[in-house]
């Protein structure tokens, strides 16, 4: 079997892992939908130029050594990419989760000057009614 044939190979289970694993950690909540479905697309687009003869016949001009370094370091900056992703996400819900906590110590925050206001105005009543 040729090196470009094992490349393509290759590029189709890297396609499907990609869609694959981004699935699972969406259903996870370890990444969020639009960055899944971003994933999800760009793992079917690889495995379809490994698949596809009319979009991978780029492979068959280079050397086979030649495409397996493009390969790995493709590889490399796609895992790279994903993990930024990941934190991407992980820096989102930790966001949206700080944003309901201050929502909440302001709701907090404004019932205590209301109530603070009321002891006020009673201790002023009772000042003015003695």
């Amino acid at each position: 079997m040729e090196m470009v044939t094992v490349i393509k190979y290759g590029m189709v289970c890297v396609g499907l892992t990609v869609a694959v694993v981004s699935f699972w950690l969406h259903a996870e909540k370890r990444m969020t939908s639009d960055l899944a479905v971003a994933w999800c697309l760009l793992g079917l687009v690889i495995g379809a130029v490994g698949a596809v003869p009319v979009f991978s016949a780029w492979m068959n001009h280079i050397s086979g050594w030649t495409a397996l370094a493009l390969f790995c370091v493709g590889s490399v900056c796609l895992w790279g990419a994903f993990l930024l992703s990941l934190l991407i996400s992980r820096l989102l819900s930790q966001n949206q989760e700080l944003a309901m906590q201050v929502s909440l110590l302001l709701r907090e925050n404004e019932e205590l000057l209301a109530w603070r206001r009321e002891e006020a105005r009673e201790d002023e009543a009772d000042f003015v009614c003695r």
